[in-house]
């Protein structure tokens, strides 16, 4: 029997796939492709396939691996963001490439704010009774 991490993954693959037909059909029926329009195909790829079940499972999860989980899910999106905007041009390259970034910028922030508050914890003396 699959586990519920399992089930959720491959639960968005399925949803991947049923995405990728239609859009095989569409192209088929009007002559219009998946693959015409980066930022979709990025949120179909990179959203639906990967950043979705992760994010799921990161707010439905105990504490030890939701921090990994969304840090996955960034790194993957800024990756998928690159990628899909090497195809893009003009305004959608230019939002595909802002996501990336603003996902590993949003990565470090939180890092550093992470860190800072465990060093201020620590620093910090423990409160004395009265």
């Amino acid at each position: 029997m699959i586990d519920r991490d399992g089930r959720i993954v491959f639960g968005s693959l399925l949803v991947f796939v049923v995405a990728l037909t239609g859009s095989n059909i569409a192209e088929h029926q009007f002559g219009t492709s998946l693959y015409d329009y980066p930022v979709l195909s990025f949120l179909v790829f990179g959203g639906v396939a990967v950043v979705a079940p992760q994010l799921y499972l990161a707010a439905t999860e105990e504490e030890p691996w939701s921090r990994e989980r969304v840090q996955f899910v960034t790194v993957a999106t800024a990756v998928f963001a690159t990628l899909f905007a090497a195809d893009a041009s003009g305004m959608w390259y230019l939002v595909l490439a802002s996501v990336g970034a603003c996902s590993l910028f949003a990565l470090v922030c939180y890092e550093v704010l992470r860190w800072h508050r465990m060093t201020v914890d620590e620093v910090r003396p423990p409160p004395t009774e009265p």
